[in-house]
């Protein structure tokens, strides 16, 4: 469904609109309807609709305060007035289209037919970037949620250097800062072993890709410095690992 939103102050045309969408445009769900520039800046800043139904003249102003008061300008605009005198500058706000009332049902059924040929191809090209974002993310922006006694964080597991226990807890190690959660290393061990992450030591889950040396003395220098212990036994494996990366 193509979401819309009429921002108009005059009842009967509000009224009239409404119902000529809901009956002659199946298609298309009025999600709200507003007839003053406050509520309809304050809405338009938090909800992204398709395609706006905007009268010039409102309680308050008018629609060109509306929108340079937005940040960016996400929909497609359709004006609804009975002075065309405002028609050059609409088109600057990027307008798909221009009527004027009282709206005829032929002339709005043309306006929505010419929007919808610029929404489908909007859309192709919206889910071709998202297909390609989605791939990006799932080979370079791997994410972990950490849970804390007081936010919640979004890590990338290719900025995670290492996790160590305390106890019930783990510290997590990553190129920017440390967080503490409230998980024992062994659940994020299961999580990590998937990815570049080996258990070196009781209490410690290292990624193998910040390994700089495996010393003699037991214990693997990383890319920031530390020197982080490693248990005897897993030394070969370790070592045998960091041949094949």
């Amino acid at each position: 469904m193509i979401k819309a939103v009429i921002i108009e102050d005059e009842f009967n045309a509000l009224n009239t609109l409404d119902k000529l969408i809901k009956y002659t445009q199946k298609d298309i769900e009025v999600i709200a309807k507003i007839d003053n520039i406050t509520e309809a800046t304050a809405f338009l800043k938090s909800q992204t609709p398709d395609l706006v139904f905007m009268d010039i003249e409102l309680i308050g102003g008018n629609a060109f305060q509306i929108l340079e008061a937005l940040d960016s300008i996400a929909f497609k605009i359709i004006f609804t007035t009975a002075y065309d005198e405002f028609a050059i500058k609409a088109i600057k706000f990027d307008t798909i289209d221009y009527l004027l009332k009282p709206i005829d049902s032929e002339e709005l059924s043309e306006c929505i037919d010419r929007f919808r040929v610029a929404f489908k191809k909007e859309q192709v090209y919206k889910s071709a970037i998202d297909k390609v974002s989605e791939i990006n993310e799932k080979e370079n922006q791997k994410t972990l949620l950490i849970k804390t006694a007081d936010a919640q964080y979004f890590l990338q597991i290719k900025d995670i250097i290492r996790c160590q226990s305390d106890g019930s807890y783990t510290i997590f190690h990553t190129v920017d800062k440390k967080i503490m959660s409230a998980r024992n290393l062994k659940y994020y061990e299961n999580i990590l072993s998937e990815h570049t992450f080996v258990r070196v030591h009781q209490s410690h889950l290292v990624n193998v890709k910040y390994i700089k040396t495996i010393s003699a003395n037991n214990t693997v220098s990383l890319t920031n410095d530390e020197k982080i212990p490693v248990a005897t036994r897993k030394k070969s494996y370790l070592k045998q690992l960091l041949d094949t990366l």
